[in-house]
């Protein structure tokens, strides 16, 4: 019901207001349809649900969780897509997160009520809450955040006896996995931005980092801060790889820290809209992906493809970055991608081991629910950069890989996505708000 002040507003300032946000009384248009570029993409399975879909994430056994915008979880066999069952409604708002655990067994949902659930995906219910909130001050009641990022620790997506941490506001909590025990809390000036785990198998001597105001922490497994590495911007998100920290900026800009020893940051800039808001390494960690006006791509393999606006003639190790960005050409991105699974460890000097391993995929998909696949690390690449040609010298130098394959929803129209996920080496899937999973075949 809408409060009484406002039914007093008189007409014209509605319309101003309107004009403003920039609507009008007139019925908007709907959106054009999109339009594929190569096609080729053919649909394999459909899921439907009956509720509003906001996210869906795969567990390391090929389950899918897909939580509605009411609150329920269901549960969704990878390979067909066929409905398992769902979870009774776990709170009113749908989950700001989710994180595997235990080999896919458990399920982490990260509340708005400030809530961290740990669901046993064999039950479908709840096992433990807890509550990630500040220390109050005295005399008053604690602060309720929303807990917005969740981090499984170590080989905590295959061991029950890990840990995860828990991200709301200023404060984030580590719980032990197998008896829900607090065994840390990090208190912090800021809220927290980003937050990810240390790669699994990698002899670190931190478990976990978060991005706040100012920096990025490196966070041991007992809750001691290690390393405060300084950033001028605010971050957005982070991966970490075998040999790397990534965090990636609103901005644009990527920031990247060896981490066997922490080195001084790398800074990496694809001059063509990224926005920070996913950015992802592939699993042979030859690549990282970001997401924004167009998909950029670093490559990690030590190639270097001839261009005439390389500011020096250098040849990168293997598991270095190539400072010329990867465009994804003339697509918008909402989200990125890649095939083959999780992080593996970094390249080598022989990488890549075997020549006739098939080339990486990235697959994107933009605002309209159009999805694209892409091979960025493969031919062709075709030479271009931004600034004036005619002063090579100050141009920024660009490689633009183009679309394989792409397709729109099955009904042709736009659609919203809420997720995009490889189910296997040839199968990319979408969720779509509307409450659609839908698996295409990558041929």
């Amino acid at each position: 019901r809408r409060p009484p002040h406002c039914d007093s507003i008189p007409a014209a300032m509605l319309a101003v207001k309107r004009a403003f946000e920039g609507r009008s009384s007139a019925a908007e248009e709907p959106p054009p349809k999109p339009t594929t570029t190569r096609g080729g993409l053919q649909v394999r399975f459909t899921a439907k649900l009956t509720e509003a879909l906001e996210l869906v994430s795969r567990s390391p056994r090929g389950l899918l969780a897909a939580a509605t915008i009411g609150g329920s979880v269901t549960f969704v066999d990878g390979s067909d897509l066929s409905l398992l069952g769902a979870t009774e409604e776990l709170h009113e708002d749908p989950p700001n997160a989710v994180a595997w655990a235990a080999g896919g067994e458990t399920l982490l949902l990260a509340g708005e009520d400030g809530i961290a659930r740990v669901v046993s995906v064999a039950s479908r219910s709840v096992v433990r809450s807890h509550a990630v909130r500040e220390e109050p001050e005295a005399g008053k009641r604690p602060r309720c955040h929303p807990v917005s990022r969740l981090a499984v620790l170590g080989d905590g997506a295959f061991e029950f006896s890990a840990s995860f941490v828990a991200a709301a506001g200023r404060v984030s909590h580590c719980y032990r996995l197998s008896d829900g025990t607090l065994e840390h809390v990090c208190e912090l000036a800021s809220p927290v931005h980003a937050l990810c785990a240390a790669p699994r198998g990698e002899p670190l001597h931190w478990a976990y980092a978060l991005a706040v105001k100012g920096c990025v922490r490196l966070v041991s497994r007992a809750g001691a801060t290690v390393h405060e590495l300084q950033i001028g911007s605010v971050v957005r998100s982070l991966a970490s790889s075998g040999q790397w920290l990534a965090a990636a900026e609103y901005d644009g800009t990527l920031k990247l820290w060896g981490l066997s020893p922490v080195t001084s940051p790398l800074t990496l800039r694809g001059y063509c809209g990224t926005d920070g808001k996913d950015v992802q390494w592939s699993a042979d960690g030859g690549g990282l992906a970001a997401s924004g006006s167009q998909a950029v791509v670093f490559d990690f393999t030590g190639a270097q493809p001839p261009h005439p606006y390389r500011s020096q003639p250098w040849r990168p190790a293997a598991g270095k970055p190539d400072s010329v960005p990867r465009v994804c050409i003339g697509h918008r991105a909402a989200a990125v991608a890649w095939a083959g699974g999780e992080v593996a460890p970094p390249p080598t000097d022989e990488w890549p081991p075997d020549p006739a391993t098939p080339p990486a995929r990235l697959a994107t998909v933009d605002p309209q629910g159009l999805v694209r696949v892409w091979q960025p690390r493969s031919l062709p690449l075709r030479k271009g950069g931004q600034g004036n040609p005619t002063q090579p010298q100050l141009m920024k130098p660009q490689l633009y890989t183009f679309v394989r394959q792409d397709a729109t929803h099955p009904s042709g129209e736009a659609a919203e996505p809420c997720a995009l996920l490889w189910l296997a080496e040839d199968t990319v899937a979408v969720g779509y708000a509307s409450g659609e999973i839908v698996a295409f075949q990558v041929t």
